[in-house]
């Protein structure tokens, strides 16, 4: 794989994301939607040793605000850095809306991949799982509406 990119947002994501990386899945790591000005020291986990090289090949993209904007960031660096295969990371529930938004946006030959991120369990975990299913599934129809026309 070339490319990883992990849409921020959800808690987990970003960790997975740099274990996949760190762990040889591709070359390069991209998170998407981090906000402005957040250092690369705030995504690697402490303690981690990694060559300057490698921490050069980790992307901070603060300009895109929601899933649509972040497959345009995608599409831009899988465009420059003429990828071939990327892996998206993102939770389990957003992976319809996303993998949609990608898809739709990256280029054809660009083979995608999802890595899902489960959210953690916990008090009040079942009444967050409904929510969010259903917002997402709204949010789903929409995306498939939207992108219909575009």
């Amino acid at each position: 794989m070339d490319a990883i990119f992990v849409l921020t947002g959800g808690e987990g994501r970003i960790q997975e994301g740099y274990r996949a990386w760190s762990g040889g899945a591709a070359r390069d790591l991209y998170i998407l939607g981090a906000g402005r000005r957040v250092p690369v020291s705030r995504i690697v986990p402490e303690g981690s040793r990694n060559p300057a090289e490698a921490l050069s090949r980790i992307h901070v993209e603060g300009w895109s605000e929601n899933t649509l904007e972040n497959a345009f960031s995608a599409k831009s660096a899988a465009v420059e850095g003429k990828y071939a295969s990327v892996i998206l990371v993102t939770s389990d529930y957003h992976v319809p809306r996303a993998y949609l938004a990608l898809r739709t946006v990256l280029p054809p030959e660009v083979s995608l991949s999802v890595i899902r991120v489960r959210p953690e369990a916990g008090p009040g975990a079942s009444w967050r799982w409904a929510r969010r299913h259903f917002l997402e599934g709204w949010k789903y129809w929409g995306y498939r509406i939207l992108l219909r026309w575009e």
